[in-house]
This record gives C-alpha cells, structure tokens and sequence, in this order.
C-alpha cells in the first residue's frame, strides 16, 4: 500500500470534496479548483476531472473554467458554483444528474443554463442525484430518484442514459414550512435540510418519499444544529456544543449493535468536543478536538 503523501496547493487549500471512491476535487482560498482520481472508462463514462477526457490523475491538476466558492465531488460526476453564483457540472451525464436537461456525458466543466435557478450559495454532488441550495434558502435538485431522494414526484423519458426516474434539469423542491433552508446536504441515496427554526427536514434513502421533518430535533438535541451531513442510509447532525446526533439505519450509526435504535434520533457518545463531520456512504468520520 502506497503511504499517504502530503497534498500542497499554491494558494492555500480551502477544502477538499471527495465522494465514494472515484475523484476529489480541491478547492483553494483563491477560488482555484484542482481535480485527481480516477478519470472514466468506457463503460463507466467521464469521472468528473473536468480536463476534456477520461485521463486518470495521480496529481492535482488545475481547471481554469471559472473562480470557485464552492465545489462538491460525487460517484462519476463534479458540481460547482462560481464566485457568481452559478451551477457549473461535468462529469457523467446519466439519469440526468448533470442538470443540462439531457444525459450526455461533459468531460470539461459546463455551464448550467436549461433552468435559471437564481443565485446558488451552495451545491452537492451524491451519487446519481446533485442538490443546490440558493442565497434565498430554496433547493433545488435533479438526477436520479429511484430512493426518493429528489425530493418530488418524477415521470421521466425511458431512453439512452435514463429511466422513468429521472429528473433532468434542477427542480425546485416543495418543503412544507414557512422558515427557510440555511443548510442542505446530499448523499449517496438521500437528502437532507437544516432551516432558519432549527428543524431538519428528510427525504430518500427509499424510505421518505417527500420532505419529512424530522421529529424531536429541536426538543431533543443539546445546542443548536450547525452542520448535517448525509450518508447512504443515515444522517449526523453536529451542535454548537460539539455533540453529534445520527438518525437512520446500519453500522453506520456508529452505535454499539446492543444499542443501536434504526430510525430514531440519538446521541453519539464521543470522548471530547466534535469539530467536524463527515458521512460515507456506511461510516462516519469525525474531528474531535
């Protein structure tokens, strides 16, 4: 096994997005946004470099499309926002996870125009499904919904590169509460929201259809929800007081097997303050000051 080698960026490194297994993106406190992994085969299609081919990277190589704010790495396929608020994705194209209201794959970083979406503050790639979140707290997602995970209903085209479950331009989602979306999070078969009130809000993972709020998050958890991130089948919430909640099913809950509760909000038991989180599809990792 090849041991781990230090990853340094000129300007400095602001965040890296790594989703599975395939690729990572780095995003840089200048906006620069370096893509490595591994770059597509036939069969699988473009992995979401964005260098115009299906090269695989051992080595950051830098995209030169547009400045970013923020970046978000998924199974075979890359989502942006630029220093404008524009969605930008490449990557590949099925089930219309690309947002260009068709299935082609895109090797280098396309502009989002079929849908005016307003500005974005923030987008997620999961593995089939990408989600945006606008500077006025609406979501907005598309890809494909055979866990639910699109938030709505959808009658797609069965064709080349789709199902009768895809959505393939972004598609507001209708979330059942007057406050507004402040944090959203896409995984693997799921999605989920944080809004202005504290509460969180569901849906996918083949077992919420729509939006579905959450119960007893405001009640039950100590402090004030800041970050949720969203796994296969689970969900973690973190606190201003440092503590994680998790809500699902799976290993991943990281409970003991004799305590674990499917399905139902509990607190994680961890020695120390939680800085950070971060959700696979079956783990969750956390930083523990």
């Amino acid at each position: 096994m090849r041991a781990p080698q230090l990853l340094t960026l000129t300007p400095p490194l602001s965040r890296l997005a790594s989703r599975l297994r395939y690729h990572t993106l780095a995003l840089t406190e200048a906006g620069d946004t370096f893509s490595f992994g591994f770059g597509g085969s036939f069969l699988n299609g473009a992995g979401g470099l964005g260098h115009g081919d299906r090269t695989t990277l051992e080595t950051p190589t830098k995209l030169d499309s547009f400045t970013a704010a923020a970046v978000s790495a998924g199974g075979y396929h890359s989502v942006a926002v630029d220093a404008s608020g524009s969605v930008w994705s490449w990557g590949r194209g099925e089930w219309g996870r690309l947002g260009h209201n068709e299935s082609s794959d895109c090797y280098e970083p396309t502009l989002l125009e079929s849908v005016d979406i307003g500005e974005v503050a923030s987008v997620f790639a999961g593995d089939v499904h990408t989600g945006a979140l606008t500077t006025g707290g609406a979501v907005y997602t598309w890809g494909r919904n055979e866990n639910w995970q699109l938030g709505y209903e959808v009658t797609g085209l069965l064709n080349a590169g789709q199902s009768l479950d895809a959505q393939q331009e972004p598609q507001i989602v209708e979330i059942p509460s007057e406050a507004t979306v402040t944090k959203l999070s896409c995984g693997e078969l799921g999605t989920a929201a944080l809004l202005s009130d504290g509460t969180i809000y569901v849906w996918g993972m083949g077992r919420f259809f729509e939006p579905t709020k959450l119960p007893g998050v405001v009640e039950s958890v100590d402090g004030t929800v800041v970050d949720l991130q969203v796994g296969a089948y689970h969900l973690a919430l973190l606190t201003d007081a440092g503590g994680v909640y998790t809500f699902g099913t799976g290993p991943s809950l990281g409970l003991p097997r004799t305590a674990r509760r499917q399905w139902e909000l509990a607190p994680l038991e961890v020695e120390g303050r939680v800085v950070s989180m971060s959700c696979g599809p079956y783990t969750t990792a956390l930083v523990v000051a």
